[in-house]
């Protein structure tokens, strides 16, 4: 009994591991709330924001620019530098030279260096450079984000749309098979011929076609989903937003969003604060130095002799340092001019085209309404006309060509009204979107 219980347990926990984690979805916002947590698109624009955050820091310490160093040296001289000094220093004769070993044979020498700059100019404009890149990647974050709901939005909704189809075609196959009954019913009866049993079996077997391509368009549509918001494989998702057969005809808010020109704009002001710090490297820096020394000549070889003397020396001062331009300094600061010049033309681009798209939203959503209202009378007027004929049909007062030409009439009328139907929610959330994210 034990042992079973056991069994029973291990595939519980099998089942558990491997069973797929499912996730409904009803409407864009929830879908986005989801993908915001799982994207790597989004998740690399918090680790570069934290990349410029280290990089102001680091430009802060850079202003100072201090460097210092340490180091020790054991040195044994084992030939000394031989020095001529002239010869009557030593009583000798006038002209002569006496040769003269000097140092000591063991040295030990422990010494430090510190600079620090107290003017900078290069460096406090590598620090205005960080502090705009801060800024300039929170932006690009926005617009990042902007982009990829936008995308996820118009994935989302080319489900809607293909789930939509479905079940319309799903409808046409039912209306399909009462058509195919009936060319049945009366060919059996002798009133029509055999070319009109077939023609509505095509018409049948292609309804019943397009049923299964829009499943297969819906599976691929999912794994695009997947993929674009980096939802795992083993989650099963689901979307059931749902269509109504009314639409709001009132133009909602839009707001006036200029993240983009934003961006251009801090782009242009990061382009000039490059330009100006390669312009401040050929600028002299001043800087405060100090040095410390402490030597000591043992008379054997140690490292460390604690009987003999230990000579300090130190000293403080201030060091002006010009750095003379390179070729390649020159180079890339005609360069960082013409990218800044570049910049300010793409600003006033930008600058246009957002007040463009700002207009394109509205013209958008008007546009999608229309198409609505009128596919959707379209297909009502489609609709009656294959009933009427449907009708004559069965009485025998149209021929079969007219009646599927009115079927397939009504068919793809209605497929324009769920699309129209599903393009205005489209512009709704895009609207929404560049009212949120800005």
């Amino acid at each position: 009994m034990k042992r079973l219980i056991t069994t029973i347990f291990a595939l519980a926990i099998l089942l558990t591991n491997n069973a797929k984690a499912q996730r409904t979805f009803n409407n864009l916002d929830s879908l986005l709330s989801y993908a915001t947590a799982q994207s790597t698109t989004l998740q690399s624009g918090e680790i570069k924001m934290s990349q410029a955050k280290k990089a102001k820091l680091a430009a802060i310490v850079g202003v100072l620019d201090p460097i210092g160093s340490a180091s020790y040296n054991f040195t044994n001289n084992t030939k000394q530098q031989t020095s001529l000094f002239p010869g009557e220093t030593f009583g000798g004769q006038p002209g002569t030279y006496k040769e003269v070993q000097m140092g000591m044979q063991y040295n030990n020498n422990l010494s430090n260096y510190n600079e620090i700059k107290l003017i900078n100019a290069s460096g406090w404009m590598n620090f205005k450079l960080a502090a705009v890149n801060i800024d300039l990647t929170s932006t690009d974050n926005k617009i990042t984000q902007k982009s990829f709901y936008e995308s996820v939005a118009a994935t989302y909704f080319n489900i809607v749309n293909l789930q939509e189809q479905l079940k319309a075609t799903e409808q046409n196959l039912i209306a399909s098979d009462s058509l195919l009954q009936i060319a049945n019913h009366k060919y059996e009866q002798g009133l029509v011929k055999l070319q009109d049993v077939n023609d509505t079996k095509a018409n049948y077997i292609n309804t019943n076609e397009s049923c299964n391509q829009l499943k297969y368009l819906l599976q691929q549509q999912y794994l695009g989903l997947k993929i674009l918001t980096d939802i795992p494989e083993t989650d099963s998702i689901i979307i059931t937003q749902p269509v109504g057969t009314s639409t709001s005809v009132m133009l909602p808010k839009i707001e006036y969003n200029d993240i983009n020109l934003k961006s251009s704009e801090l782009r242009e002001k990061a382009a000039f604060a490059s330009y100006r710090q390669l312009q401040t490297t050929i600028l002299p820096t001043l800087s405060f130095v100090n040095s410390n020394s402490t030597q000591q000549y043992p008379s054997s070889a140690q490292v460390y002799s604690s009987s003999d003397k230990w000579y300090k020396s130190s000293y403080i001062g201030l060091k002006f340092s010009v750095a003379i331009p390179s070729a390649n300094t020159v180079s890339q600061r005609y360069k960082a001019k013409y990218d800044y010049q570049l910049s300010q033309k793409n600003t006033q681009h930008i600058k246009n085209k957002t007040e463009l798209e700002y207009k394109q939203l509205g013209i958008d959503y008007s546009k999608a309404i229309s198409q609505w209202e009128s596919n959707t009378e379209v297909y009502e007027l489609k609709k009656e006309s294959y009933e009427k004929n449907l009708n004559l049909y069965s009485e025998g007062l149209l021929g079969l060509d007219q009646t599927l030409n009115s079927y397939n009439a009504m068919v793809n009328s209605n497929y324009n009204r769920i699309s129209s139907a599903i393009n205005v929610l489209l512009a709704q959330s895009k609207i929404d979107i560049n009212n949120k994210i800005k």
